[in-house]
């Protein structure tokens, strides 16, 4: 029993005294690091964001009347020209409609007809009231009739008078009622011709949203139901939301790189067009979400793609379709940069570490642009330092000032 604890508590000290013996190699050899060169490199700080590709013209129609589909003509895909009949609507009752105001046209020219017949009679019946008129005045005042008399013949003239204006009214208003009528009947005939829904573009119908029997609600009555869609599909240009920390960066010109989703090998290009001022959607942004909740307001930015060199047989684009842009939104020729990963963040404070004689010297730094794999310094590094960029944890958690270090290389390791 002796001899196994004796034999035990051999075996312990050598692993101790073994672990002691690594740990003070390891510290007296250093840190195994990956190094760089601080060197000016050309600059393109970009914004990368998802998107959707849609045809620069693309029109919804709806019909201009309301009621039952009773034909369509088309379908999704099919290429059609301006003035192509796309889909027909019941037009019974735009029929019956257009046959009451033709009648009631008829009718109202029948109502003009007699209005001037009866204005031609009271014409004769104010010519006769008006010479018994002037007849009777002049044998008043001759003292040749009663005062009676006077009075009735004077009475006579003027409802001869009142009943001719009112002849002339009725006239004027039969006349308008035909203008009246003929405006109704132009528009029961529109009505009975908008029962047959034409295309007003050429185009590729991208969108068929009617199907036989399917009631649609016409254009005249609020927003109208969205039947076909057309679009011209031999131009696209890309929309993609951007944030508004983001979106303050961007100018209309800048270059945009495009990947299309549906085809992994194509790289289109493209510059920003129109950049939105007012919100168009409301985001929440993830970060955001988690600290504080605050909502991020996003901002519609267009790209107008560049199809020198594109081929739409081999690649055809289509609506919705996903892409993920590049949004290139400065330049800086020869800045001075290090890889991104060798900024590290000590006590709110960037840092990097430079190699100088076998030891990692922390420098604190000021940092500018970026793109996705470097990043500017603008003071507090020359050019040409051998800086520590990784590994990525040891860089994090590990590495403080004046640690020993030893530079790993493709050959193998070397120490300083």
């Amino acid at each position: 029993m002796r001899k196994l604890k004796w034999w035990v508590g051999g075996v312990i000290g050598v692993l101790l005294v073994g672990g002691v013996s690594r740990w003070a190699c390891s510290k007296e050899s250093g840190l195994m690091v990956e190094v760089d060169t601080v060197r000016r490199r050309l600059l393109l700080p970009f914004i990368t964001e998802t998107a959707v590709i849609r045809p620069v013209v693309e029109v919804p129609i709806s019909p201009d009347v309301s009621g039952e589909v009773i034909r369509i003509y088309v379908k999704e895909g099919d290429s059609v020209r301006a003035g192509q009949l796309l889909f027909t609507i019941r037009p019974d009752n735009y029929r019956t409609a257009l046959v009451q105001m033709q009648a009631a046209l008829e009718e109202a020219k029948a109502q003009y007809a007699s209005a001037q017949a009866v204005l031609s009679q009271q014409r004769v019946a104010f010519w006769q009231d008006s010479l018994a008129y002037e007849r009777a005045r002049r044998l008043y005042e001759g003292k040749a009739i009663p005062e009676a008399e006077w009075d009735a013949a004077r009475l006579r003239y003027q409802i001869a008078q009142a009943q001719l204006r009112s002849a002339e009214s009725s006239l004027q208003a039969a006349f308008y009622r035909i203008r009246s009528t003929e405006a109704n009947l132009t528009r029961a005939q529109i009505d009975f011709q908008r029962t047959s829904v034409y295309a007003s573009m050429d185009g590729v119908v991208t969108r068929l949203l009617v199907r036989v029997g399917q009631r649609v609600v016409g254009v005249g009555q609020m927003a109208g139901t969205e039947s076909v869609r057309i679009a011209d599909l031999s131009r696209f240009l890309v929309e993609v939301q951007v944030s508004e920390s983001d979106v303050v960066r961007l100018h209309v010109g800048d270059s945009v790189s495009i990947e299309v989703q549906a085809y992994p090998d194509l790289k289109l290009t493209g510059r920003i067009q129109e950049i939105g001022y007012s919100s168009g959607k409301v985001s929440t942004s993830e970060a955001a979400s988690a600290l504080t909740g605050e909502r991020v307001s996003t901002y519609l930015v267009r790209v107008a793609l560049d199809t020198a060199g594109y081929n739409p047989v081999k690649y055809p684009l289509r609506p919705e379709m996903s892409a993920v842009v590049r949004m290139v939104y400065a330049r800086k020729d020869r800045a001075l940069t290090v890889p991104l990963q060798a900024i590290v963040m000590r006590k709110d404070r960037e840092v990097i570490y430079e190699v100088v004689d076998g030891m990692a010297r922390e420098r604190l730094v000021k940092t500018g642009l970026s793109d996705d794999q470097y990043i500017e310094i603008e003071e507090g590094i020359r050019e040409g330092a051998l800086i520590v960029k990784g590994p990525y944890e040891l860089l994090q958690e590990q590495l403080r000032d004046s640690m020993r270090v030893r530079i790993q290389r493709s050959s193998g390791v070397m120490s300083l």
